[in-house]
């Protein structure tokens, strides 16, 4: 688990697929990410895939859980997903976040991923990550830029553009995490 000011990481929990559900239902969020869960069995199969990232790679895709709250309002981590696209993201964990649209605005995508991005590099042998990005994606290629992630060239998946980023190794400055 990783602790920020407002802001508590930890892996899905089975009881999480109501809110894994609802984050997918959100338009906002659907509109530049695919592969999102519609169903019970999809957010199910959700966790169980980020469970066995946790298990096999020692990191994988965490919950947000704003602390007053106790709600989920995102998720971020880092993955091999096999994608096909570059050789790169065979390589490197492909970082990745979502969130709320209803707590949009408010700086908690910053503050997740800079308490993951140093959090990886000090529990795992990974000090770089790498991400896809659909151009028209404005706000998520500011908050790559300001992550320290930067272009490395346009690929396609799945027949759409995208821009590949990457970090070269150093995470940003920010949020403390602790154990």
């Amino acid at each position: 688990m990783i602790n920020t000011d407002r802001l508590l990481l930890r892996p899905y929990r089975p009881g999480d697929v109501p809110a894994i559900l609802a984050l997918s239902a959100d338009p906002a969020v659907r509109r530049f990410i695919g592969n999102l869960p519609d169903c019970e069995e999809g957010a199910w199969t959700r966790v169980l895939r980020c469970a066995g990232h946790w298990s096999i790679f020692g990191f994988g895709t965490l919950a947000v859980v704003e602390r007053p709250s106790g709600r989920i309002v995102g998720e971020v981590g880092a993955g091999f997903f096999r994608r096909g696209v570059d050789p790169m993201l065979d390589s490197v964990p492909e970082t990745s976040w979502l969130f709320s649209s209803e707590v949009g605005g408010r700086g908690f995508a910053f503050e997740a991923m800079t308490a993951f991005l140093r959090w990886l590099p000090q529990a795992t042998l990974h000090s770089r990550v790498a991400c896809l990005i659909e151009p028209p994606n404005l706000p998520s290629l500011k908050l790559a830029e300001k992550l320290g992630l930067r272009p490395i060239k346009d690929v396609s998946y799945r027949e759409r553009p995208f821009v590949l980023l990457a970090s070269h190794g150093q995470a940003p400055a920010g949020a403390r995490s602790a154990p």
